[in-house]
């Protein structure tokens, strides 16, 4: 079919003019001479307005687009359905996008179970020029990375459907064994952690090299080995001394610390006999002092045996050599014991360092290993809940291999042909995606009942590309799936060397931007752009009801009954002619019955009498009735039955519908 359409009779409906016919050419520059005084500008005004696709609607696209997003999450809208936002390079297809996807956003968050619209609906944009290799994979690995984020669950299943039962079961064995390994050796580290937790003492006094208490008795050595010899300690004194800083620095409170004082001061061999040395020396003083008060009784006794009289006389000549013996047993007495004091004070200082030094070892590295014990403990619960998925999810892939092998299916002989199994498994996996929102027990936040895939800048490729892209976004997405797409028609139409027309197949509600921009008020843009006008306040979002549920009337039945042989050029066709009216009945003050009619000859007219039908709205006066004879029986017949179900029509309605019609056209 020519690609002559409905767009010819933009023609004759003009849009408005975008300056005045007596506008004041642009000044040229003044003279140096002459003084400027530069405007006080606001601070916040924008000196250069970017091409960005957000930004306020001034040009009134609110209307239409919300009338497309009510068709997107409507719950009675079948799908898989396709929208195209169709306008040539820089009629804002960027930001018609972004109010449509917000729209549809607006209308799922306030749906409830009350309303006609869904409020479970997954929005997902890519831009066409970021997809790279096989357009079917690369649109089915976008669709997981958003799944992934908001519904993981959904994408796990989905993702599992579209694998290879046996493939996936192996694999997923294969991934059991590999986290229970792990799991073995993260508990046998921290086997190891609790060992070295338990003689972290031992370790740090007699295994670990530099540590302060090893530094502190290498000093030392010479004293240490030195003073242990006269205490009778015999063997290595470095390791006599370590065992004593481990017994102090191991122990807790002082009353161990007081015991090991006492056996510095009598345990020792050396100190033993100072002890008793400086005892008998004591006792030793305090006899002769007994035996200078005594004098009397023990002299007589000696002179009672005439042999014994020279010996008595003598003693008592020199009895005050008594006392001098005597002052000379307790000096000695005490300086036995002042030696044995000196030596347990020694020990006492060089010990008590050495288990500070040691402890002060053992805090740091205990808060080390209490930190990788506590690590490792939540790792291996952290491995242990892994174990328990993966053993699961083993299960279930063997369980969904066994139905495969009950089945007989892996016992056939593999094709004799090359298989494109990334496409055949993206396809597997976003129809699992689209069927997980349809099912009876998916419950409200489980699954998205619907997703809208919007897809821009298909005109920023290759026409071919943009093609390919096309194509297997409508073969990938097929129930629960709504495509929103930006282009342009004719690039895109162009690559297979077809009309417009032929995108049809592809895309089943067209909504003509570059239309609608054509008869834009663009004094409002300008004046947004300059910040002449204030930017509108955003209307609330009224999901209460939809103008799409206003149902056909027995008038509007009989109407599109009657233009059926002249939209019927095909099945396709009349069921577009359908839906679209439909839609755009919804515009205001136009004639239903010469919308259909429009809508009609769009979908199943000859070139021939698209160009008479032309003709015809391009007479001058507009109030006459349409008059079509000349223009063929089957125009005649379509405008009667047009005529019958809704009255009269104008040529001046006849233009206005012509104007809504183009709307939704290819």
């Amino acid at each position: 079919m020519a690609d002559s359409g409905l767009r010819d009779l933009g023609t004759i409906v003009p849009g408005r003019h975008l300056a005045e016919p007596d506008a004041r050419p642009f000044n040229a520059p003044p003279p140096a001479s002459r003084r400027i005084e530069p405007e006080t500008a606001s601070s916040s005004q924008t000196i250069f307005a970017a091409d960005r696709s957000d930004g306020t609607d001034a040009l009134g696209l609110a209307a239409p687009l919300g009338l497309l997003a009510e068709l997107a999450a409507h719950k009675r809208t079948e799908t898989p359905l396709t929208i195209g936002l169709f306008g040539p390079s820089g009629s804002g297809k960027s930001f018609a996008l972004t109010k449509l996807i917000q729209s549809i956003e607006d209308l799922s968050r306030a749906a409830t179970p009350e309303t006609p619209y869904l409020g479970e609906i997954l929005m997902l944009r890519i831009d066409a020029t970021d997809l790279a290799g096989n357009p079917a994979t690369a649109l089915a690995g976008a669709l997981h990375a958003s799944l992934a984020r908001t519904y993981p669950a959904v994408a796990a299943e989905a993702a599992r459907a579209a694998r290879d039962p046996c493939a996936a079961a192996s694999e997923a064995l294969e991934r059991l064994d590999v986290s229970r390994r792990t799991l073995e050796a993260e508990k046998r580290a921290l086997e190891e952690t609790s060992v070295r937790r338990a003689r972290l003492a031992e370790a740090t006094l007699y295994e670990t090299t530099g540590s302060q208490a090893d530094a502190y008795a290498a000093a030392n050595r010479t004293r240490i080995k030195s003073l242990l010899s006269r205490l009778g300690i015999t063997g290595d004194p470095l390791m006599a001394f370590k065992n004593m800083i481990g017994t102090v620095a191991g122990t807790d409170g002082v009353a161990r610390r007081t015991s090991f004082a006492r056996r510095a001061f009598f345990a020792f061999k050396g100190q033993t006999k100072l002890v008793a040395t400086a005892i008998l020396l004591f006792l030793a003083g305090v006899g002769l002092r007994v035996a200078f008060d005594q004098q009397a009784a023990w002299l007589a006794w000696l002179r009672a045996t005439e042999s014994s009289v020279p010996f008595a006389n003598w003693f008592e000549a020199h009895m005050d050599w008594l006392l001098g013996l005597r002052e000379i047993i307790f000096l000695g007495a005490a300086l036995a014991l002042g030696v044995t004091i000196w030596r347990g004070a020694q020990l006492l200082r060089l010990v008590f360092r050495g288990a500070d030094l040691l402890q002060a070892d053992l805090d740091v590295r205990r808060r080390e290993l209490d930190d990788l014990f506590a690590f490792q403990a939540r790792r291996v619960e952290a491995l242990a809940a892994e174990v328990n998925i993966h053993s699961r999810r083993a299960a279930e892939a063997e369980r969904r291999a066994g139905d495969v092998h009950a089945g007989s299916f892996a016992l056939a002989e593999p094709a004799p042909f090359a298989i494109d199994t990334a496409t055949e498994q993206a396809r597997t996996f976003a129809a699992a995606v689209g069927g997980s929102g349809q099912t009876s027990t998916n419950k409200r936040g489980g699954a998205p009942r619907r997703i809208v895939f919007a897809i821009d800048h298909l005109d920023g490729l290759a026409a071919s590309r943009g093609r390919e892209i096309l194509v297997q976004a409508r073969s990938l997405f097929k129930q629960g799936f709504v495509v929103l797409i930006a282009a342009d028609p004719a690039q895109l139409a162009a690559a297979a060397g077809e009309t417009t027309q032929g995108l049809d197949k592809w895309i089943q509600v067209p909504f003509q931007l570059g239309e609608f921009m054509s008869c834009a008020n663009y004094t409002a843009l300008a004046g947004q752009i300059l910040g002449a006008q204030e930017n509108a306040e955003p209307q609330s979002c009224d999901a209460s009801t939809s103008v799409l549920d206003q149902p056909l009337s027995a008038a509007e039945a009989q109407l599109l009954a009657g233009l059926a042989p002249l939209a019927g050029s095909s099945a396709r066709a009349l069921k577009r002619f359908v839906n679209l009216y439909r839609l755009a009945r919804a515009q205001d003050q136009v004639h239903k019955g010469a919308l259909a009619f429009m809508l009609a000859l769009d979908a199943g007219g000859t070139p021939s009498e698209i160009s008479a039908v032309n003709d015809a709205l391009s007479r001058p006066n507009l109030e006459v009735d349409l008059d079509l004879h000349h223009c063929g029986a089957r125009i005649a017949e379509a405008l009667a039955a047009a005529q019958s179900a809704q009255g009269k029509v104008s040529v001046n309605a006849a233009r206005r519908a012509a104007a809504a019609a183009r709307l939704f056209s290819f």
